[in-house]
């Protein structure tokens, strides 16, 4: 299946870039991505013939994480990113709502949303870093 080596890719990458460009935020959001992505398919229960309550707890945590990140940050990307994972977490209340929902629309649903949310940091780690060589970037009061 080439979606999970695309994704994996693109998760890597973004990981590789927010360690070599990024600055705290990037970085935070960057290891929240990996701790899901590794967590996710460890936490599958029900083979999404039914709501997976786990993962949902991952889904939430991971919002969360990237909320308050967009709490306290001044860029905007990570309200893009958080957006993006609330959708995930719609796709769970669905299946919650709808429990006859088929287990392959189920995951298709939550794997769409996670590019969106991975793009996000990706992009905003392109556009807001500024490299390891600026002094400001690691104390959080360059921005």
């Amino acid at each position: 299946m080439p979606e999970p080596i695309l994704f994996a890719a693109l998760l890597l990458g973004t990981l590789a870039l927010a360690w070599r460009r990024g600055g705290r935020e990037e970085r935070l959001a960057a290891l929240a991505l990996l701790c899901s992505a590794l967590l996710s398919p460890l936490a599958q229960n029900r083979g999404f013939a039914g709501p997976e309550y786990w993962i949902l707890l991952i889904d939430a945590l991971l919002f969360l994480a990237l909320g308050a990140i967009a709490l306290t940050s001044r860029a905007f990307w990570p309200l893009w990113a958080a957006g993006f994972q609330l959708g995930a977490l719609a796709v769970h209340l669905a299946a919650a709502r709808v429990p006859e929902i088929l287990p392959a629309a189920y995951a298709a649903t939550l794997i769409i949303w996670s590019y969106p949310v991975v793009v996000a940091v990706a992009l905003g780690t392109w556009f807001e870093g500024r490299g390891a060589t600026d002094p400001d970037r690691g104390s959080g009061t360059g921005r």
